[in-house]
C-alpha cells in the first residue's frame, strides 16, 4: 500500500487511460510498479511471450505490449491481495488448525491460474465469434460482386450496414480496421495481410487468398471461387453450432441433478416422517 501512494503520481496518466481495463485501480501503481521493477519481461519469458501473443490477436500489435502489461499487473494485484488474506489467516490462526491458511493458499493458487487462462477464454470467444459470422459476410461478398461492385466497395458496404456494432463484433471490427489502412493509401493486399494475421484463423486466411487470388480477375470468376468457399464456410458453422449446443446441454446436467434431489426430497420426506412417526 505503501508503494501504491509513492508511485500514485508516475503511473497516475497511464491508470486514468486504461481505468476500464485495470483490476483495483487503487492497487494499479503498486503492480504496475512491482511489472516494471522485476522486468517480467526479460526474467519470465516463457510467461510472458504467450501472454503477449494472445494480446497482439485481442488487441492488435500496436497495443499488444501496453495490455500484456496490464495483464500482468493484474495478475501481480490478484497474487497481493490473496498472499495477504493466506497472511492474516497464519497469524490468526489457532494453534494446529491449519485449515483456513491452507484453503487460502488454495484459492491463491486457483485465484491466479484463473487470471492465466483468462485469455485463453477470450482468444477462444473472439475465434468463435469471427467463425460465426465469417459465411453471412462471404455471403454479401457474393451478392455485391454479382451485383457489379468491386471486391474493395463490396467490403466498405458490408462494413458500413455494420458499423454501430464493430466493437461488439471482433470480423466487422478487423474489417474495419483494414477499411481505414486502405483509406491511409495502403495496397489492398497489404491490407488484407494484415487483416488476416490479426485474424489469426486459418478460414480468414483462405478467404483472403482466395480474394486476392481473384482480386484482378473479378466478377463471375472470383463469385465462384467464393461460392466454393462459402459451402465450407456454412458447414464449420454448422459443427460450431452444434458442438456449442452440446456444451450448453452439458452446462445444465449438475442444475438438473440439484433439480431433481430437491423434487426427490419434497417427495420423500412426508414419507420418512410418517414412518418415524
Amino acid at each position: 500500500m505503501i508503494t501504491a501512494v509513492l508511485q500514485k503520481k508516475n503511473y497516475r496518466t497511464f491508470i486514468e487511460t486504461y481505468r476500464s481495463n485495470i483490476l483495483l485501480p487503487v492497487l494499479a501503481p503498486y503492480s504496475l510498479f512491482l511489472v516494471d521493477k522485476l522486468d517480467l519481461y526479460r526474467r519470465f519469458p516463457t510467461i510472458v511471450a504467450p501472454v503477449h501473443q494472445k494480446m497482439i490477436i485481442l488487441r492488435g500489435s500496436r497495443l499488444s505490449q501496453i495490455f500484456t502489461r496490464i495483464h500482468l499487473a493484474k495478475i501481480v494485484t490478484v497474487f497481493t491481495i490473496c498472499a495477504l488474506v493466506t497472511f492474516a489467516a497464519f497469524v490468526s490462526v489457532e494453534a494446529g488448525d491449519y485449515t483456513l491458511p491452507i484453503f487460502c493458499v488454495f484459492m491463491t493458487v486457483i485465484l491466479v491460474y484463473a487470471q492465466m487462462k483468462e485469455l485463453d477464454t477470450k482468444v477462444k470467444k473472439r475465434k468463435e465469434s469471427i467463425l460465426l459470422e465469417l459465411p453471412e459476410f462471404t455471403n454479401k461478398l457474393i451478392l455485391l460482386v454479382n451485383a457489379g461492385e468491386t471486391v474493395q466497395g463490396a467490403i466498405n458496404k458490408s462494413v458500413q450496414q455494420n458499423i454501430n456494432r464493430i466493437y461488439d463484433s471482433p470480423l466487422y471490427y478487423e474489417l474495419n480496421e483494414a477499411m481505414n489502412k486502405l483509406q491511409s493509401n495502403s495496397s489492398f493486399q497489404d491490407a488484407m495481410k494484415d487483416f488476416s494475421q490479426r485474424c489469426g484463423i486459418q478460414e480468414v486466411s483462405v478467404l483472403t487468398t482466395t480474394i486476392m487470388m481473384n482480386y484482378r480477375k473479378g466478377g463471375k470468376q472470383l463469385a465462384e471461387s467464393l461460392k466454393d468457399l462459402s459451402k465450407s464456410l456454412w458447414d464449420k458453422r454448422k459443427t460450431l453450432t452444434r458442438i456449442k449446443g452440446e456444451e450448453a446441454s452439458s452446462k445444465l446436467i449438475f442444475p438438473m441433478i440439484f433439480v431433481f434431489a430437491a423434487v426427490l426430497l419434497v417427495i420423500i420426506y412426508p414419507a420418512i416422517t410418517m414412518f418415524n412417526f
